[in-house]
């Protein structure tokens, strides 16, 4: 059974999408594309056919305009888009439409996004390539693209970022070990996704050096902390605690008896 188009109204709040009327009732509504698409001109007859693939045809006009308003806040990855689009009720040739269509469009690419989060993240943190490639291994971004991506992070920019991270750790004011502080260095670039070869040799660019006053003032810091937490406990066990945790903070076990007898003997008098 045919029906026949007898109006076609553009909506007011929306002046890219039109109401089709048939046999003088409203029916549905369309994109501007699907009805010169389909030729959708008063008078024309559709039958069943006409009408599904009508429909088909604006769910995608519908998808592809979704997409877009998606793609207009951000950059996405194609990964990110297509979970985007499974909430919509389409079939997965559908999206794969979309998709496909997007990319024509240059709007969807994921090479062309991992260069630019990269260079977005070289510039605007001090984190490292791993903890970028993480990043966007999560978004869906392929091996490849994220390899190719990170070629936009150069040695180069990743020692001047690394410099920075640990500059920051050096500044913190922390009264540590010179063995610990060189620890904690590289713990905090391990985790900002620096590799080995880089964290070697920013630590060797730093140029620090262990001074022995600041060692023997972090200590005496660190033990005197240590010593008042531990005051609970007998003399003997009190002591081997202190002295274990000095050594594992990177003191010498000579300098660490000589300050906990010290702190001994302070108790002792007092």
């Amino acid at each position: 059974m045919k029906q026949k188009i007898t109006a076609i109204k553009a909506q007011q709040k929306n002046k890219n999408r039109y109401n089709i009327f048939l046999d003088g009732t409203y029916a549905f509504s369309v994109s501007e594309d699907t009805l010169i698409k389909y030729r959708l001109l008063k008078g024309r007859e559709l039958d069943k056919a006409d009408l599904e693939a009508i429909f088909k045809a604006d769910d995608l006009a519908k998808a592809l305009d979704f997409a877009l308003n998606y793609l207009s806040y951000s950059l996405r990855t194609v990964a990110e888009t297509k979970k985007k689009l499974a909430s919509l009720d389409l079939d997965d040739d559908q999206i794969e439409q979309v998709l496909q269509k997007l990319a024509q469009m240059h709007l969807l690419d994921d090479l062309a996004y991992a260069k630019s989060y990269t260079r977005t993240i070289a510039k605007t943190s001090t984190n490292g390539p791993l903890k970028i490639a993480l990043a966007l291994k999560k978004k869906g971004v392929s091996a490849n693209d994220i390899e190719d991506g990170l070629m936009e992070y150069t040695p180069e920019m990743q020692r001047v970022n690394a410099t920075k991270a640990a500059k920051k750790v050096l500044k913190a004011g922390q009264k540590l070990s010179f063995n610990k502080t060189m620890q904690k260095i590289t713990q905090t670039l391990m985790q900002k996704g620096f590799s080995t070869d880089i964290i070697a040799q920013v630590k060797k660019q730093l140029d620090y050096q262990k001074d022995e006053e600041d060692e023997l003032s972090a200590l005496q810091t660190q033990a005197e902390k240590l010593w008042h937490k531990n005051q609970r406990l007998d003399p003997v066990k009190r002591k081997l605690k202190v002295k274990t945790a000095l050594f594992r903070q990177g003191f010498s076990l000579t300098d660490c008896d000589h300050i906990l007898n010290e702190l001994i003997q302070k108790d002792e008098v007092d």
